[in-house]
């Protein structure tokens, strides 16, 4: 996966404990995550259709609760 990582201020909590990750391989999209309250943003498509694997705004998605397992 070719992509970029950087830093992201959560659109919920406002907190600067937060990370955006780009990437564009056989799909192309990002993901928005906040370590603090846990709110993610992810989008996915297939680079070759544009067809949208994924498009999740919210709290209960599997990389949240993988964050609040590694905080534990």
């Amino acid at each position: 996966m070719s992509g970029m990582t950087g830093e992201w201020r959560c659109t919920k909590c406002k907190s600067d404990n937060a990370y955006q990750e780009t990437f564009s391989d056989g799909e192309d999209g990002y993901i928005y995550g906040c370590f603090d309250c846990h709110y993610y943003e992810v989008y996915r498509e297939d680079s070759e259709t544009g067809e949208v694997i994924e498009d999740y705004k919210g709290y209960d998605h599997y990389y949240a609760q993988e964050d609040k397992e590694k905080s534990k």
